[in-house]
């Protein structure tokens, strides 16, 4: 199937998102925003599923190369998890909201240090101010380290700091939301407290049944090396070094092959255009909708897509 970027062509006159949205208006869409409970549920059980069977299988067999595909995979998994957290900021694991907060609170941000509440406060205001100087994600990345094209060296460097474990600091300010400057709700006294006893249950369990070294080097490993490392590839090649003119265009979807989707990208979130056209789609719609968004002449001619991630990188990268 053709792509468009690389053979990327701009139409005569570039529109913004809310005319291709208005190009969608007369086709059935409604079957994309489908939120399925059951499968919202099921993605949160198999991701964590697969970190204890993965867990388990190294352990068992462990070897130091065997370990270090564990990290990985483990990784992307928590990876995973965090964008599942992602979805249910849009209420797209459940209709239930309760249910869809609740779970992903749980299940999803607490385990990764994380409080989704204050996560949707910066999330949304990204979506409704797109790379705008009200975006905090867009105000996060005025330094150096953002500025694309770069040189291959300090990519590399900054890839090297989230591998090493440093990036999990960056990622805990990017999550909050202190970023945005509007007026926030307070949080309240029991979602407060109730996070301290969940940790402290925690804590002591792990203490209890002596599992710490098991959550050192299955959890907090992967999750302080590769998790961050593939979030930080993630989040530059999202909305980085695109030439659109409108800058609520100015999003990159990148299409990539089953290795890519198990370790680097999981969950569909590289149809990142998809996802900011319509963010009241789930993850499993999005490559149903890109399909259709690839039938559509303006959509074709002004989305920006890059084939795979060695062509988001001609794209960040000095020549």
């Amino acid at each position: 199937m053709e792509l468009f970027n690389h053979s990327f062509q701009k139409s005569n006159s570039l529109v913004g998102s809310n005319a291709i949205r208005q190009g969608f208006k007369n086709l059935e869409l409604r079957k994309f925003h489908n939120v399925n409970t059951i499968r919202g549920l099921f993605s949160i059980m198999i991701e964590w599923l697969m970190i204890f069977v993965a867990a388990y299988a190294c352990n068992a067999y462990f070897s130091w190369p065997i370990y270090i595909l564990t990290v990985l995979f483990i990784g992307a998994r928590l990876l995973a998890l965090g964008l599942i957290m992602h979805e249910a900021v849009h209420g797209l694991i459940s209709k239930n909201k309760q249910l869809n907060d609740l779970v992903a609170e749980l299940f999803c941000a607490w385990p990764l240090l994380i409080s989704m509440r204050s996560y949707r406060i910066k999330h949304l205001a990204h979506h409704k101010w797109l790379n705008t100087d009200k975006d905090p994600d867009f105000n996060a990345k005025t330094d150096a380290n953002w500025r694309f094209p770069m040189h291959p060296q300090r990519l590399i460097r900054i890839l090297m700091v989230q591998l090493s474990g440093l990036g999990i600091f960056e990622t805990f300010k990017v999550m909050s939301g202190k970023q945005v400057k509007t007026k926030k709700l307070k949080t309240p006294l029991s979602y407060t407290l109730s996070r301290l006893f969940y940790y402290v249950a925690i804590i002591f369990i792990l203490v209890y049944m002596d599992l710490t070294i098991y959550y050192f080097l299955y959890w907090f490993i992967p999750y302080a090396t590769w998790t961050q490392l593939a979030n930080r590839l993630r989040r530059i090649a999202e909305h980085s070094s695109i030439p659109l003119e409108d800058v609520s265009l100015q999003t990159r979807t990148t299409t990539h092959g089953i290795l890519a989707r198990i370790f680097l990208a999981p969950k569909n979130i590289s149809l990142h255009n998809e996802h900011h056209l319509y963010p009241g789609v789930p993850c499993y719609n999005l490559p149903k909708l890109h399909k259709a968004l690839l039938k559509n002449t303006l959509a074709k001619e002004n989305l920006y897509v890059s084939k795979n991630y060695s062509a988001v990188l001609k794209d960040l990268l000095v020549q």
